[in-house]
């Protein structure tokens, strides 16, 4: 897997860690480039929720489809 820039990402939602590892792993399988960013202080004190959230970041030309995706498993977008 390609590594994307920064500014070719959207943040497509915010979610636990664990929830967003398996969105990931779904937008994957559907061919959608995705990728996790963790907030540092959540990384080291265990924060795992609110502004800590785990984002799920895909590629700006992947946003609708992946949105769709969201909206067809009921997860929060």
């Amino acid at each position: 897997m390609t590594t994307a820039r920064a500014s070719d990402l959207h943040v497509l939602t915010a979610l636990p860690h664990t929830t967003a590892i398996l969105l990931v792993g779904a937008l994957r399988s559907e061919g959608i480039a995705a990728y996790v960013q963790r907030d540092g202080l959540a990384v080291v004190y265990g924060f795992d929720g609110g502004g800590h959230a785990t984002q799920v970041l895909v590629g700006r030309g992947d946003v609708e489809r992946a949105t769709q995706l969201l909206r067809d498993l009921d997860a929060p977008v």
